[in-house]
């Protein structure tokens, strides 16, 4: 049967049913069942009043047929979904994309922004790290602001100013940038910043120019456990605008609109990022990117802070892979960390996104890890409690991704060496 019919039968069904009970009504005598059955039919007749013309409501359904424009196109074998299981994962990222886009741009005001905190427990994209506390911040390109905080137990801090991101969209590039290797920083560990076209005469200074459109700031930590697992972490960090512009009446279904396109815009440009597979092209354009599961690329610095690339941190080395391992195998890691500000290694999926690190150790800061007596590393990757130091949990997952990062490393990394070994095997290691 089809639509129509089926709805053809379902009035006749309804009529049917109101003429039974009208009859009924009649046969009983019952004035008021009589009228009741009588206002049901003439209800039924009645058309519904149409709803208000709302640019807010167009908006909304935009947003819906972004989300579900950007499930046709990247939940598709294309793209490399070919099973249930990954497709949970892609649906899931998308969910996440959906939740930061709303995190960030529903009631963002660029004119007074707020920092908002990039990565949670429950919230993940763009290659989140267990051991920082990212913000974003929408800013304006022709605004003064300044930013106060003080650095905590933070071993790094840093803040860098991207372009491309107004309204939603992805930010392309990098701005400029500062680290606490530049900033004045007193005794109690406090800072300014100021955030402008023109260079203030005394103080430190992050550069806008045309199409700057967003702060983001990273605060590394290596503490035993990693900063991001505590719900309640938070950084001492605030953002104010010099001579704000008058405050307006509030914007209405105009605003909201606005704003509901912008939360879509967002996952238009960032859903690509993270949701298209790594070429060969582009892993050698990086060049600490390799394809190969089980090995470790040498690592290197991101491409270039003018560079079209946007979110990566210009102060650090990285090195980027898949893992491989069937049921019954491990990975071995052995290397050593030069002398650094800060160095880590997680454990991402297939679109970076980390696995739960607020119940499993799925990362590694050189604080939590146990060191051999000439002081190099040994790092197993599996499926199970080997009963050894370091282990970092797979969570079961056969394929994944290795991360790691080197900031401010005092000699250029070398890559550690991988291994892969029946599990059994473990105990018997040199």
């Amino acid at each position: 049967m089809n639509v129509a019919e089926n709805i053809m039968k379902r009035g006749l069904s309804l009529a049917l049913l109101l003429a039974l009970l009208l009859s009924v009504a009649a046969c009983s005598g019952d004035d008021d069942h009589r009228e009741a059955a009588e206002q049901a039919t003439q209800n039924e007749a009645e058309p519904l009043p149409e709803p208000p013309d709302s640019q807010a409501s167009v908006a909304l359904q935009n947003l819906l047929q972004t989300i579900e424009d950007t499930q046709q196109k990247f939940v598709t074998p294309q793209m490399g979904v070919t099973d249930a299981y990954t497709a949970g994962e892609a649906n899931r990222l998308i969910a996440h994309i959906l939740h930061t886009g709303l995190q960030f741009w529903l009631e963002a005001n660029p004119s007074r922004p707020q920092f908002k905190q990039y990565v949670t427990t429950n919230r993940k994209l763009l290659g989140d790290n267990p051991d920082s506390i990212y913000y974003f911040a929408a800013i304006n390109d022709d605004q003064t602001y300044v930013i106060r905080g003080n650095i905590g137990a933070a071993v790094f801090t840093s803040f860098t100013v991207e372009a491309g991101s107004q309204e939603g969209n992805a930010a392309h590039r990098s701005v400029s940038s500062i680290s606490d290797n530049e900033m004045n920083i007193d005794a109690a560990g406090n800072y300014e910043i100021t955030v402008s076209r023109r260079k203030p005469k005394t103080g430190d200074w992050l550069k806008l120019e045309e199409g700057a459109s967003q702060i983001t700031t990273r605060h590394y930590h290596e503490s035993k456990l990693s900063i991001a697992a505590d719900p309640t972490a938070q950084m001492d960090i605030s953002i104010s605008v010099i001579d704000p512009e008058p405050l307006e009446p509030y914007g209405g279904d105009e605003l909201v609109a606005a704003r509901l396109n912008h939360v879509a815009n967002f996952i238009k440009g960032h859903a690509p990022m993270a949701m298209t597979p790594t070429t060969p092209e582009l892993a050698k354009k990086f060049g600490w990117i390799t394809l190969e599961p089980n090995t470790i690329a040498q690592p290197a610095q991101w491409i270039s802070s003018k560079d079209e690339n946007a979110y990566g941190n210009t102060h650090a080395y990285y090195s980027y892979g898949p893992y491989q391992l069937d049921e019954n195998q491990a990975l071995v890691i052995e290397g050593r960390f030069p002398a650094a500000r800060f160095a880590n290694l997680v454990l991402w999926n297939r679109y970076m996104q980390s696995y739960d690190f607020a119940n499993r150790q799925i990362s590694l800061n050189r604080n939590q890890i146990t060191y051999e007596e000439d002081g190099s590393f040994r790092i197993i990757v599996a499926h199970q409690d080997p009963g050894l130091p370091n282990w970092l949990d797979t969570e079961g997952r056969e394929k994944g991704q290795i991360y790691w990062r080197w900031v401010f490393p005092q000699t250029e990394p070398e890559a550690p060496t991988a291994r892969v070994v029946d599990f059994d095997e473990l105990d018997d290691l040199d």
